[in-house]
């Protein structure tokens, strides 16, 4: 189960079932009709085999046509076949090439890291216009969300949403492979591992610190850290309630094993445990060879010790003026001679949604999203514009 949280705005398919039965989502249009298109599918606990009726080529066609025909006029569809993806967006022809080639590259960079089982069903991956998107959830903090029971990623953002979801999408597909249900803080854990990361040219992943990791580091040193017992039992009602601890202090946990390469054993020693151990502490102690207190102990000393993440010195400049939106930030003009009104690739009116990967709800985001950038870098920039999310490439500049 994936929860609604700041960064990736997942959403429960209970959680939008019940939105829609009390009303928060209109019964007509596209919340009703995903709601119903939700509801026609069968429902899938971790264990349920693939469907197989008739093929999965021929199911991946039928659901295009009828996402299609749920969301209607201006929406396009692809199919990878190769990897079981069906992709029914609302963005330009070259945006979805550019989407196919990310999930591609993430499909099999993830497989072969972790997940390593093919996608056994079609996934649906839904990218659908800011106004029909802002209908599915009950907050503008929402990026995307994926829902195990229709197997349906549905993201507003090209950026770290997407890559979240979809991770939990392949690691679904994993874990329904073995017949379980992981523990709240792997399942969360390695989403947000991964969706802090890049793949180098030779199709591996390589992930990042980034700020998750000063945020664990600043609860460890305020004593608002959980316990490692305490992280590795906490539901899906702890990580809601205490989600600017529990997702990056879940997230350093896997990323201290990602650093002692240890995570890949993990992962296959906490699937081969998990009957016995539900939890993943066994595993952590197969992996490491150390008990959990001397694990706790060794996590919470390497945390401290990294270097807190910074933003370059160099500060990078894109020189936009901008104000608060509904479901953005709205660009009302351009610094003189400022990157973006040389580029003149955004335009007034326009409405980011996402920066360099990194949702943008409030002007204050835009200006962190580029502070975390380096100077003279070139970013995407998902915008809404005319109703429809286009993504443009902007070179940044650079001030001090």
């Amino acid at each position: 189960m994936s929860r609604l949280h700041k960064s990736t705005g997942c959403l429960t398919a209970a959680a939008l079932l019940t939105l829609v039965a009390t009303g928060a989502l209109r019964a007509s249009g596209v919340g009703g009709r995903i709601a119903a298109f939700t509801a026609s599918q069968p429902a899938t606990a971790a264990a349920t085999a693939p469907a197989t009726h008739p093929s999965l080529e021929q199911q991946a066609k039928e659901l295009s046509q009828e996402l299609l025909d749920h969301f209607g006029e201006g929406y396009r569809s692809r199919i990878d076949r190769k990897r079981n993806l069906v992709y029914v967006v609302a963005v330009d022809r070259s945006t979805l090439s550019y989407v196919m080639r990310v999930l591609g590259a993430y499909n099999d960079a993830e497989r072969k890291m972790l997940f390593r089982t093919p996608l056994r069903w079609n996934v649906a991956i839904v990218m659908p216009t800011l106004a029909d998107f802002r209908k599915l959830t009950p907050t503008d903090k929402a990026a995307g969300f994926y829902r195990q029971q229709s197997k349906m990623l549905v993201s507003v953002t090209l950026g770290t949403a997407l890559i979240h979801e979809f991770t939990h999408a392949l690691h679904h597909n994993d874990q329904a492979a073995a017949g379980q249900t992981h523990a709240m803080w792997v399942i969360e854990g390695l989403a947000s591992l991964f969706q802090d990361s890049s793949i180098d040219a030779k199709g591996k992943i390589e992930i990042r610190d980034g700020p998750s990791l000063s945020a664990a580091q600043q609860a460890l040193r305020e004593g608002k850290a959980l316990t490692l017992p305490q992280l590795l039992r906490a539901d899906a009602a702890a990580f809601t309630s205490s989600d600017e601890i529990c997702y990056p202090q879940a997230r350093s946990v896997l990323l201290y094993l990602y650093r002692m390469d240890k995570l890949e054993q993990f992962y296959e020693s906490y699937k081969a445990t998990y009957d016995r151990d539900p939890t993943g502490g066994l595993a952590l102690t197969a992996a490491t060879g150390d008990n959990l207190e001397q694990f706790e102990a060794n996590w919470r000393e390497w945390v401290l010790a990294q270097e807190t993440w910074q933003p370059p010195k160099a500060r990078a400049y894109l020189g936009v003026r901008m104000q608060a939106d509904e479901g953005g930030v709205r660009v009302t003009g351009f610094a003189r001679n400022s990157p973006a009104a040389r580029a003149r690739k955004i335009k007034v009116g326009d409405v980011i949604v996402s920066f360099a990967g990194q949702p943008t709800p409030t002007p204050q985001a835009v200006g962190e999203a580029v502070d975390s950038c380096l100077p003279g870098a070139t970013v995407d920039i998902e915008i809404v514009r005319d109703g429809k999310m286009i993504v443009v490439r902007q070179l940044l500049g650079y001030v001090r």
